[in-house]
């Protein structure tokens, strides 16, 4: 069953530049490699200038759980720690319908 995620990412006041840029040197190329990326979308939340959230679909929740772990994101996690004003917040969804995203 195809599996989607929305990561909420909070930097800190005034930090989401460099938090967009950390995530700019370590991720692309890992989502790019992803064969089990069927959708990975980043954005910068409008009414939040401190925010940015990513919406990724899979195939499946294995590959979704995988993806958390794979190194490129540990890495992105770790350079970001300091700009952050918290965790990471994960919310799984079950996508039912989608138009061409891009």
């Amino acid at each position: 069953m195809t599996h989607g995620l929305f990561i909420r990412h909070q930097a800190l006041p005034g930090r989401r530049d460099e938090l967009v840029t950390t995530w700019e040197q370590h991720m692309p190329a890992a989502v790019e490699a992803n064969a089990g990326h069927e959708a990975y979308v980043y954005t910068e939340v409008v009414d939040d200038p401190d925010a940015v959230m990513v919406y990724q679909q899979y195939a499946d929740t294995e590959q979704a759980t995988s993806f958390l772990q794979d190194p490129a994101y540990l890495a992105y996690l770790a350079a970001s720690e300091h700009l952050l004003a918290g965790p990471p917040v994960l919310t799984p969804v079950v996508p039912r319908w989608s138009k061409r995203v891009g």
